[in-house]
């Protein structure tokens, strides 16, 4: 899908292709789409489909023969493959900028694009530096506030976990881990775009965008940090369990362990008496199978005591 927006004096307004838009929104586009726009207005094949590969990493480009740079940059997008739990993975997205115009190209839909045309009054698509920089802040708000979501699914998951631990409250904890390691990765690929930033013949730097700028550094900073906080709470929280799951398997073995020995010392007890050999009063007397009974009762009686001298119980 491609949607095209020109600026005017008070509004963002949608346009057509052929009206010399100021921005080209493009979201999960069909082949057509994207050679109808590498040949309309001359963009480089790779800046289009580059963004589209879900497996992208973070960068910078500049190609000279068309004047458009590329900054290719990852967001976070839910994981519609799991409806279960919260979780997050990421997706590149790429924006071009050159001949006066921008380009936003992703593989996913999402809203944020979407309402920065619809409500966002203060963004002006002719600065396209400052236009590329609050789409980045943006992106790393949505880090900073999706952490903040990932953060209360973990304490439901761990509230649940005091009370019982099952293989589904560890998997669900399992996929918070793997959104966080997705954040982490990312966040610091987005770390050096924005360091490397203003390097790009296309982005010029204003003193109108120094406190943008600015922002965007800590609020990426904060996402770094809170993630690396937050991916070392779960590993402890993981190591924990792992040894409360390990300790509670030694508990059972052990106590399977105690009654097979008082199980087999009766056994072995009838078992010898048992092969022919006499009875200690009268094979014929109840007296005797009473006696049998005591002498498998001290058995017991004299290895219990020795374990519980040994603190095995």
């Amino acid at each position: 899908m491609i949607t095209a927006y020109t600026q005017t004096p008070t509004e963002i307004n949608e346009t057509t292709l052929n009206q010399n838009p100021d921005w080209i929104n493009v979201i999960e586009p069909e082949r057509e789409e994207v050679d109808q726009l590498i040949e309309q207005f001359n963009v480089p094949e790779d800046f289009l489909r580059d963004p589209l590969d879900s497996e992208e990493s973070a960068r910078i480009e500049y190609d000279d023969e068309t004047g458009y740079s590329l900054i290719i940059i990852d967001l976070p997008v839910v994981n519609s493959s799991n409806l279960k739990v919260l979780s997050f993975i990421t997706q590149p997205l790429g924006i071009i900028i050159g001949n006066k115009r921008m380009f936003t190209v992703c593989d996913t839909d999402n809203e944020f694009l979407e309402n920065f045309a619809r409500f966002d009054s203060e963004i002006n698509l002719k600065y396209r530096s400052q236009f590329a920089l609050n789409i980045l802040l943006t992106i790393a708000n949505h880090y900073n506030r999706n952490l903040r979501l990932l953060n209360k699914s973990r304490l439901r998951i761990e509230k649940r976990l005091k009370n019982n631990v099952t293989n589904k409250q560890l998997y669900n904890l399992m996929e918070v881990e793997k959104s966080l390691v997705y954040f982490l990765a990312a966040l610091k690929g987005n770390d050096n775009i924005i360091k490397k930033l203003f390097r790009l013949p296309a982005m010029h730097r204003y003193e109108e965008d120094e406190e943008l700028l600015e922002d965007l550094v800590i609020e990426n900073n904060q996402a770094i940090e809170t993630t690396e906080l937050y991916t070392n709470i779960l590993e402890s929280i993981t190591t924990s369990y792992s040894s409360l799951l390990s300790n509670e398997m030694n508990n059972t073995m052990k106590t399977l362990t105690l009654f097979t020995v008082f199980l087999t010392l009766p056994t072995l007890v009838f078992s010898f008496f048992g092969m022919n050999v006499p009875l200690p009063i009268d094979d014929h007397s109840y007296v005797s199978w009473l006696i049998i009974i005591g002498v498998s009762l001290i058995l017991v009686t004299i290895v219990g005591t020795l374990l519980w001298k040994k603190r095995k119980f």
